[in-house]
């Protein structure tokens, strides 16, 4: 009796270690990386896209950026720094687009929940 309880208890962590690490695995996954594109347009006119951003990563936004159109996953945060770095971070929800105030330009975009 007593190496079948023995069976069932190491039965039980095994399952329960198993069932954390899927848990662990499925969580760290989807923490990764945004899906889908998202579009700016510089004080220039130049179009750039961007696709399947990395996320809780500051991604510089090159010459600039006066609108940006976000369709990922993700929310984005805009900074006027190209590190995300500062106290101005314009959110971006999924679908959304932004366009800059008049002097205004993003520097810098980091995909995630919350600004960085």
């Amino acid at each position: 009796m007593r190496s079948l309880c023995g069976r069932r208890g190491l039965r039980k962590a095994v399952l329960a270690g198993a069932s954390a690490l899927a848990l662990l695995t499925a969580t760290a996954g989807s923490a990764q990386a945004a899906s889908g594109t998202y579009t700016y347009v510089t004080p220039s006119g130049q179009i750039i896209q961007g696709q399947d951003p990395p996320s809780d990563t500051c991604i510089p936004l090159t010459g600039g950026a006066v609108r940006f159109s976000n369709d990922t996953t993700d929310t984005a945060f805009l900074y006027a720094s190209g590190s995300c770095s500062g106290q101005w971070g314009e959110l971006v929800g999924t679908g959304a687009t932004w366009d800059a105030p008049t002097g205004a330009q993003a520097m810098g975009v980091r995909f995630g929940s919350a600004p960085g």
